[in-house]
């Protein structure tokens, strides 16, 4: 466990003191919407880079878990496809609740994504033109293309520390207690990012909280599968395709607001309870794995 919390307040501290250099110091960071952008995808190496200078220190190895395993096994497959089924079953429940409905609208998008003005009518007007159905397939090809290159790299930077080298240093810790530890520290290394207005632009402070609870669900998700695979690489998988695709949301829900909407909200977290409801009933009584009975260790030895 002291290793584990070494790397969690050394890859904060590291990664805060690198917003602050960026943001403030270079005025390069995440003082613009699209300076935010960029440099949340540039954050998200941070993890990587304080897990292999803590390697080094302590003379490890590269791949010292052996969770950097590129053999393909059915959990990939389940793992790429999963956060599409999550996504469209978010949009189900956002349109459930309160001041939210159902309804293939362009205004959203303009207000998340900041279209500028001069763009907006466009953007009204392609989507004017393209049937809902086409837009969600187009979307759903789109994630999953982006899910297993460009975005499962940059997630690539963040799972070898969440998934990978803190689960080698929790070896010796129970799955649900484990999952807590690194989804609380995953959520708490992004507040700096959330009190800039990403994920939550609307309630950024009530929206590190939000962000805690939203990485501890997912997390748990991701261990499940890194587990089930002995490979962190479905991780980085799932990550990105959950990126690529819960985008979806903002073409099709009218109304609401930050702590309902979307995956990082009340509807996302349903899904995800939902989901990790059926992963432990499949690990419990149909695999007969069970992985969220066992260490880390002994998953991973099993």
């Amino acid at each position: 466990m002291k290793k584990a919390l070494r790397f969690s307040i050394v890859v904060c501290l590291f990664s805060w003191a690198m917003f602050a250099v960026a943001h403030w110091g270079f005025g390069m960071g995440a003082n613009t919407p699209t300076g935010l952008m960029v440099f949340s995808t540039i954050y998200m190496f941070f993890p990587l880079i304080t897990a292999l200078v803590l390697q080094a220190i302590d003379k490890e190895k590269f791949n010292h878990t052996g969770l950097v395993n590129f053999k393909v096994s059915w959990s990939w497959l389940v793992a790429w496809l999963l956060p599409v089924a999550m996504v469209l079953a978010c949009i189900l429940v956002n349109s459930w609740m309160p001041g939210a409905s159902l309804q293939y609208n362009s205004e959203q998008l303009i207000s998340q994504y900041h279209v500028p003005e001069d763009q907006q009518d466009l953007v009204r007007e392609q989507m004017g033109k393209m049937p809902a159905y086409l837009l969600v397939i187009s979307t759903i090809f789109s994630g999953l293309i982006a899910g297993i290159t460009i975005n499962a790299i940059a997630a690539f930077g963040e799972e070898y520390g969440w998934r990978n080298y803190l689960v080698g240093a929790l070896r010796e810790v129970k799955f649900w207690k484990a999952a807590l530890f690194i989804g609380i520290v995953w959520g708490i290394w992004h507040f700096p990012l959330i009190l800039m207005g990403h994920n939550y632009p609307n309630e950024p402070r009530w929206g590190v909280l939000l962000m805690v609870a939203f990485c501890v669900l997912l997390g748990i998700i991701e261990l499940y599968f890194v587990l089930k695979s002995k490979s962190m690489i479905v991780a980085a998988i799932l990550h990105g395709t959950i990126n690529a695709v819960s985008g979806m949301t903002i073409y099709f829900i009218l109304g609401g607001n930050d702590f309902l909407n979307g995956m990082p909200g009340l509807s996302g977290f349903i899904v995800m309870i939902v989901t990790i409801l059926c992963i432990w009933i499949y690990d419990k009584y149909i695999s007969k794995d069970n992985i969220c009975s066992m260490t880390l260790g002994e998953a991973l030895g099993r």
